[in-house]
């Protein structure tokens, strides 16, 4: 296993380094923060022009059809920026779940269409009513009406729900096979309201009778969706290393400057356990991460690693951002510090693709144990 980055790989690092240097400085994310903005449409036209929408669209479809390190190395760099950006849903997990759909037009449209930035599509999954146990179990039932199918239920914790153009939608025909649908976002009976709380740019999408044409709805194809966002997970786990690299630095250099009783707080050994608790915690999901995106490209079992990864870099950022506060004291917790942008990522991502518990259970399955 070689974990050591190609050129070409250290030359897209570098690139979205660049960007996020260039164009999303802290001091402009606390800004929008305190105006209450959850992103800056901007940053997608660069997304776009860079091929980053494209990424994991493979290039039969238009995109760039990267590897799963290659793809790692944009969001670890975005997450150590702590860029807000509907990236990560609509154009690493959404390209994931419509693979793992049957071939159809209209999949294979859509893949081209979110490959070239021409269109937003967040995956809408999650029943305000359940318990998170598999893609399968949070499918709303399509019911026939007189023109078509009808969906009518909720949706909660729907990432940049605001930014979508389209909504991908985790449902159910009558003959109980879990299915994906395609519902434009302008569609008549969709509302979406922002969720309160330490969680960033999340909402709930409420469908009411809502018209969908035969041709929207994707079957899915052998793979479960589950095990399809192999990738997807990864990717969403490089987010969260990024993010806690950035932390370590920033403890690092605020135990060298901080002064207390005449000398530098790193010199004493209570800060120095916190820093090595987000150090610890950092390298266990950086490397997880790292063979994870390696064993998917190389064909070793990508899809049971993709879950450890996913699993340890959720309580892992949590931890991470635990011990950064733990460091900084009060001025961490000042939003105009920046530190807990980065806490509240941690919160937002914990459960994204599932609660890190399950995760496990899914590694332990896909090993066969």
């Amino acid at each position: 296993m070689d974990l050591s980055l190609t050129p070409s790989q250290i030359l897209i690092r570098d690139s979205v380094r660049s960007f996020v240097h260039r164009y999303v400085p802290r001091a402009e994310l606390v800004r929008q923060a305190s105006e209450g903005r959850t992103w800056d449409p901007a940053w997608f036209n660069h997304f776009r022009e860079a091929g980053w929408t494209g990424a994991l669209v493979p290039e039969s479809f238009g995109g760039l059809g990267l590897d799963a390190l290659s793809v790692a190395l944009i969001f670890e760099e975005l997450g150590r920026g702590a860029v807000p950006n509907p990236l990560l849903v609509a154009n690493a997990i959404a390209p994931c779940l419509l693979l793992a759909c049957e071939p159809s037009e209209r999949r294979d449209a859509t893949l081209n269409a979110i490959a070239n930035g021409g269109m937003i599509l967040v995956p809408a999954l999650r029943r305000p009513d359940t318990s998170w146990n598999g893609i399968a179990e949070t499918c709303t039932a399509l019911t026939q009406g007189q023109n078509g199918w009808l969906l009518t239920g909720s949706k909660a914790f729907v990432p940049y729900a605001d930014a979508a153009t389209h909504f991908l939608v985790s449902v159910t025909t009558p003959d109980g096979k879990a299915s994906l649908s395609i519902v434009a976002a302008g569609a008549a009976g969709i509302a979406t309201r922002l969720l309160p709380g330490f969680i960033q740019a999340n909402h709930e999408v409420k469908f009411d009778d809502v018209m969908i044409a035969e041709a929207d709805i994707l079957r899915s194809g052998d793979q479960s969706f589950d095990d399809a966002l192999a990738a997807a997970r990864v990717v969403t786990a490089a987010y969260q290393v990024g993010g806690m690299l950035e932390m370590l630095d920033m403890s690092v250099a605020h135990s060298n400057t901080r002064i207390q009783f005449g000398t530098p707080i790193g010199r004493f050994q209570r800060v120095q356990d916190h820093i090595i608790r987000l150090l610890n915690a950092m390298d266990a999901a950086k490397w997880a991460t790292y063979e994870a995106a390696w064993a998917i490209d190389a064909g070793h079992n990508g899809v049971a690693r993709s879950y450890l990864a996913g699993s340890t870099a959720s309580d892992s950022y949590i931890e991470a951002a635990n011990a950064a506060h733990e460091v900084h004291a009060a001025i961490g917790s000042d939003p105009r510090y920046g530190l807990t942008l980065y806490t509240r990522i941690s919160r937002t991502l914990y459960e994204l693709l599932g609660p890190p518990a399950w995760q496990r259970q899914r590694m332990a399955n896909a090993l066969g144990w």
